[in-house]
């Protein structure tokens, strides 16, 4: 009896796909890979043009669902890059909701910063409706919390996120919440993002300073915004901060633009990874590309000031 011969392509394909999976899932890891099975696909499309455009590594990404037993804010949702175990740590970022929103009314920016690779923790707040100052303990205690995610056997990003390249991000209340923690955190994060900020807790106006603000920050806002007017909100705070800082102003876009339903995804995403692959990264070939907005972008903000 003569028996098949084996397809040699095939089996050393088979082998080659359980070597990468052992480097890959060391631990057996890959159980808990993927949990929520998909993510929107437009975070991905914009954060791979991205990486085109700017040389960078482009990486597969996961997601996930943590524990989290914390006072300071109820659920995360995680985005992470796939990466190989001999990979070094990359960073990460925490990203707190605007009012009455959820986390996934942003879920784009996990595949989109994710693609790039970054962790992205998009928080779920206690209360859709807490202030601004519970958005800015809960982004304070995201910071130890993906820390301790790192340090996590059971995590998928365990010992995969460098604690020294963490940022933090916000829409609308907790825009205002990532400058509010930011001047909290000091040199624990590496940069922050409020979009589409709202200075302060509900009716009342900004009166404070963020000069003590040691993060560089990228405040974007919208010339059309009628719910956070840039000169009575981002505009207002971005003068309150002290150097190292850029203002970016839409044309055009509510105040909902950074969140799925916004336009200007891809403006938003290529700018955003580059300011934070310039400094979670030190890619300062990048630097061009956030220190103006360049002819192709020039029609899509209204001003740009930045000083760097």
């Amino acid at each position: 009896m003569t028996l098949p011969r084996p397809n040699v392509h095939w089996t050393f394909g088979l082998l080659v796909a359980l070597v990468l999976s052992l480097l890959v899932f060391p631990g057996g890891s890959y159980a808990q890979d993927n949990s929520q099975g998909r993510y929107r696909p437009e975070g991905r499309q914009v954060g791979m043009a991205a990486g085109r455009e700017f040389d960078e590594r482009i990486y597969e990404v996961r997601t996930y669902e943590p524990q989290v037993s914390l006072d300071e804010f109820a659920a995360a949702m995680v985005f992470y890059p796939l990466t190989l175990s001999f990979d070094p740590p990359n960073g990460a970022i925490a990203f707190v909701p605007g009012f009455r929103a959820p986390a996934t009314a942003y879920e784009w920016w996990g595949p989109a910063l994710a693609s790039l690779g970054y962790s992205v923790f998009i928080l779920e707040t206690n209360s859709p409706t807490d202030s601004l100052a519970a958005r800015a303990d809960a982004l304070i205690a995201a910071v130890d919390f993906i820390k301790s995610e790192n340090q996590n056997a059971d995590a998928p990003v365990n010992n995969k996120i460098d604690p020294d390249k963490i940022a933090i991000m916000g829409h609308s209340m907790g825009g205002g919440a990532s400058l509010a923690a930011a001047a909290e955190l000091g040199d624990s994060i590496q940069a922050v993002v409020p979009l589409a900020l709202y200075c302060c807790e509900p009716g009342q106006s900004f009166s404070g300073d963020y000069s003590n603000v040691s993060a560089p920050a990228l405040v974007i806002a919208s010339a059309t915004d009628e719910v956070a007017a840039p000169a009575e909100h981002a505009k207002l705070v971005y003068d309150s901060v002290g150097s190292n800082k850029i203002y970016m102003e839409l044309t055009e876009g509510d105040h909902a633009f950074p969140t799925n339903s916004g336009a200007e995804k891809a403006t938003l995403a290529r700018f955003v990874l580059a300011f934070l692959k310039v400094n979670l990264d030190d890619r300062t070939n990048l630097t061009s590309v956030i220190a103006e907005p360049g002819s192709d972008y020039a029609d899509k903000f209204s001003r740009y000031e930045t000083s760097l």
